[in-house]
């Protein structure tokens, strides 16, 4: 047996067992949403002691659904919203561009997440997508209402479906927020990089951390794919707070090396958030793990069925050595 300090509280496992298994008895809340790697809604920090990450380690951080029980251990599990699960409707529709669509729904309870936490969303089961809650490209916000770009390119059937139908109003579900790599209040240099069709997470931590934390040094890298007038009302608004974007070729075979350059001081006194696919983030990692950053990672996945029937090769994901 081994004894656990999650978040102050005290419990007793079996060696082997589980992270997650050890955290749900300590009363935290925790989703394992995918179940093979790829979520990243378990990833906690590992404060003293020892556990067998498998795999998932970064820095001081582990993925509790794949990490186990080695010995006595003390863990902190970032506190999030409640899980929930809610019926609004479509209050909002605006066709932005020809492959870009801004989708309000609005709820009669109070809606809790935080930039950077996605959710499932179902119309009324005619499609079913994983989508990055965020806000308006204007920047207005609106009480009891979830914000969601729905693109031609990431959601080709969502996006058709509500361009046939541009007066929906149906119910539509949803379960959430899932999600770790959120923004958090801390005091280093913060740094966000956005790869193609990834923007909805990073606009949604870039607008709070101008708004929340307004003395916060900030990077803004994108790749040069969202350098489009769709999302001009955006960058207009992060320029005017005095958020200087970079754009730059990261599906390029060299993004690595162009992500070096533009952060040559990169510490590990340097927080960064990282949206793309799966192999746009493994490709990047090695130069925050390098560095010793402290580096949350966003995949973008759309589909329920793509997360939850994702073969287990994490190999993208694994952490560079």
């Amino acid at each position: 047996m081994a004894t656990i300090t999650i978040n102050g509280t005290v419990v007793r496992a079996e060696i082997d067992t589980p992270l997650l298994d050890a955290v749900k008895q300590s009363g935290m809340a925790l989703q394992c949403d995918c179940g093979n790697n790829t979520c990243e809604s378990t990833r906690l920090t590992v404060v003293s002691g020892t556990v067998n990450a498998n795999g998932t380690q970064l820095k001081s951080t582990v993925l509790a659904c794949k990490a186990t029980v080695i010995g006595d251990a003390e863990i902190r599990v970032p506190v999030t919203s409640e899980l929930q699960a809610l019926k609004g409707n479509v209050s909002a529709f605006r066709r932005v561009s020809e492959d870009l669509i801004e989708l309000r729904l609005s709820f009669t309870k109070p809606i809790s997440w935080r930039p950077g936490q996605y959710y499932h969303v179902d119309f009324r089961g005619q499609v079913q997508v994983n989508l990055f809650a965020s806000f308006a490209l204007d920047a207005g916000t609106e009480f009891n209402t979830l914000i969601f770009f729905i693109e031609r390119a990431t959601t080709p059937d969502l996006f058709e479906m509500l361009t046939k139908k541009s007066d929906f109003k149906g119910r539509v579900g949803i379960i959430g927020p899932y999600g770790s790599s959120f923004l958090g209040h801390d005091d280093e240099r913060l740094i966000m990089v956005a790869g193609e069709n990834s923007l909805a997470p990073i606009w949604a931590i870039a607008l709070s951390s101008v708004m929340g934390q307004p003395r916060r040094e900030k990077v803004l890298i994108l790749d040069r794919s969202l350098k489009e007038d769709k999302f001009q009302q955006a960058f207009n608004w992060l320029n005017h707070r005095g958020v200087h974007l970079i754009f730059a070729d990261l599906q390029s075979d060299n993004a690595k090396e162009i992500i070096k350059t533009l952060l040559p001081d990169l510490t590990e006194f340097d927080m960064a958030y990282v949206a793309g696919s799966f192999e746009f983030l493994a490709g990047l990692e090695s130069v925050f793990v390098d560095a010793q950053a402290t580096y949350a990672r966003i995949p973008n996945f759309q589909s329920w069925d793509l997360a939850s029937n994702r073969e287990d090769n994490t190999a993208a994901m694994e952490p560079a050595e």
